[in-house]
């Protein structure tokens, strides 16, 4: 029996732990007069707080989720899955995939890398087809839905809150206080949605899903 599934199995999981770089600065925002700087409020960085565990938990949930279909998968190539139907529900479920993938990509763009990972995964999973690894073929769409799943979940909550808007920039910089010299926090990638706590004169404080919490130019951001 051909072992090659397993391995490919363990390369995805080590993939997926992976740190992304990251990205560099760029100013996309007017030169502004300084303002004086204020500290976001408890309440707010408690908020912030919270959207940062939860994303973790959301990650070690998927990544639980990753272990589980590895452990499916290996079940599966040991137990000899092969065969016209197990290929006939693999190219199912990877046609699924793909749809479900692109949905969740255009719902929310500012997920570009992980829509990429996903369709990646999809590609993996066509080439694990292609030379008869069908448990493996499985595990990869598995992981391409996940993804897509995650995604769509996020589209969904910031499609519910109110105070949303979003990044309109190509790249746009995070800051500490309302203020072109005030230390850069991280850099928003265009389409991000953001929750809008508060401004400071023509520069608005708000919190990402992840739980950075800074300000932006109010002029770069959008409504829906």
């Amino acid at each position: 029996m051909h072992r090659a599934g397993p391995i490919v199995v363990l390369a995805a999981l080590a993939a997926a732990c992976a740190t992304p770089k990251p990205l560099p600065r760029a100013e996309s925002s007017p030169a502004l007069a300084p303002a004086a700087v204020i500290a976001p409020t408890p309440e707010i960085q408690r908020r912030a707080d919270a959207d940062r565990v939860r994303a973790l938990e959301l990650e070690i949930e998927r990544l639980h989720a990753d272990l589980r279909a590895a452990e499916e998968t290996l079940l599966a190539v040991e137990s000899g899955m092969r065969g016209a139907q197990g290929r006939a529900e693999a190219v199912s479920a990877l046609a699924e995939a793909r749809i479900q993938v692109d949905r969740a990509a255009r719902r929310a763009p500012w997920r570009a890398d992980e829509a990429r990972e996903a369709r990646e995964k999809l590609a993996e999973a066509d080439r694990q087809l292609a030379v008869g690894h069908i448990g493996s073929a499985v595990f990869f769409v598995s992981r391409a839905s996940r993804i897509a799943s995650s995604l769509a979940a996020e589209a969904d909550r910031v499609a519910s809150d109110p105070k949303t808007q979003f990044v309109r920039a190509a790249r746009v910089n995070l800051r500490e206080g309302p203020s072109q010299e005030s230390a850069v926090l991280a850099v928003l990638p265009a389409r991000l949605p953001v929750l809008v706590e508060g401004s400071e004169g023509e520069w608005s404080l708000v919190r990402t899903a992840t739980g950075r919490v800074g300000f932006v130019h109010t002029g770069l951001l959008e409504g829906r």
